[in-house]
Parts: structure tokens; sequence; C-alpha cells
């Protein structure tokens, strides 16, 4: 459940004779901390205007998890042994994620995802279309082409300058546990542009977050028989 991920955001200072070692150390750490069970992210970084301040972060799926992390015999040592590369104790701050209200059906059936994308999409607000993508989702641009993180917004950006009007239908939404697929009916109209109007059938997969809100992982217009 998404109230039991356990998050923590921390400063590590070194003594300026240890700053190199102690990042190295840091670094290491979150590498073993990444092949831990019920770890989703452990980064480590360097403050640049301030080259003895370390910044870490991690997220873990629940408390026991966290609790197991910590009392691994490498972090025990390190935890032990801290003060021989610090200037001044770890500040950690421990955290919990921040849900998102439910608005609508969205967090209970993905097939509610469509209208939310259509909603979006024909009021041009790129923020609210790229809101309902997954960190990391993918879109197929044209056949045989993908598009993710930035490219995916700029080419979204510049599609909505053609004033693109976009209806769809779920024709089909099936699931399985957190990954949905949706079989979507689509009629599309480019004013000025025939060859980019018409209709289609496409294929989307969907994921539910920590959050329980569905959202894209893959949308592919071409991609449904």
């Amino acid at each position: 459940m998404s109230e039991e991920i356990r998050s923590a955001v921390g400063i590590a200072r070194a003594k300026p004779d240890r700053a190199a070692e102690l990042g190295a150390l840091l670094a290491g750490l979150a590498e073993r901390s990444r092949s831990e069970p019920g770890c989703l992210q452990s980064t480590i970084h360097r403050n640049p205007a301030d080259p003895v301040e370390f910044v870490f972060y991690e997220s873990w799926q629940s408390d026991a998890d966290l609790a197991r992390h910590l009392d691994q015999p490498y972090m025990r040592e390190f935890l032990a042994g801290r003060m021989d590369y610090l200037s001044e104790d770890l500040d950690v701050r421990q955290l919990t994620p921040v849900e998102l209200a439910p608005a609508d059906d969205a967090g209970a059936d993905p097939a509610a995802m469509n209208q939310r994308y259509l909603d979006a999409y024909n009021a041009r607000d790129l923020d609210a279309i790229m809101a309902v993508y997954a960190p990391g989702a993918a879109a197929v641009w044209e056949p045989g082409k993908t598009v993710t993180g930035p490219a995916h917004r700029a080419a979204v950006a510049d599609f909505l300058k053609r004033d693109p009007r976009l209806s769809a239908e779920v024709r089909d939404c099936y699931v399985a546990g957190d990954t949905a697929t949706l079989v979507i009916d689509w009629q599309l109209e480019v004013p000025g542009s025939p060859e980019m109007t018409g209709t289609g059938r496409g294929l989307d997969v969907l994921r539910r977050g920590p959050d329980g809100r569905w959202r894209y992982l893959i949308t592919n217009p071409f991609g449904s028989l």
C-alpha cells in the first residue's frame, strides 16, 4: 500500500580532507542498497558549490524493508564509523508520500483515463497531458518510433500547434493486477493536414502507481489489430 512507502533525504558534510573518500563510500552504499528487496530508489548527489556536501535520497516499499536495510552489516559498520568522515553528524529527514486526492474514478477504473486524456488534449493543456503518463512512459509517435521524457513533451507541444481535434472510445479494457490495457477506437482531425487526419485502433498500456492512480505507460495508436 502507498502509505507504507518510507523515504529519507539527508545531508552528509565531509571533513575537507576526506570528501573524496566519503563520496566513493556513499556511492558504494547506494549501489548496494539498490540491490536490496524493497528498495525503490537510492541516489547520491554532490553540491558543486560546496564540494564537501553530499545529499542522499532513498525510498523503500515499507517500514520493514527500511529497517532491514539499516540492520545490514555494511550499514551498521558505516553508521558506527561515520564520524571518521563527517565534519558534523548526518542531517536525515524521514518522508512519506503526499497522496493526490481522488478527483474522479480514474483511481478505480483505468478506462476512465481515456476521458482524462481527451479532456487534456482538447484543452491544449500540455501539463495535464503529460500528467496522465507514468514516469519513463513511452508514446509511439509513428509506426516503429517511440518518444519518451523531454522528447515526448516536445513532440506533443509541437503537435498541439496544429490545433488537432481528437475523439476516442474505449473498445476493450483488460486488467491484471496493477497493469491494464485499453483498446481504443480514435478519430483525429488536423486542420490543413489531411495526411494526419483519419481513424484508427490503438493499444495502450497503463500502470497503477503507489498512489492508486492509473497512468499511461505506453500509448500506441497504431498498436492493435
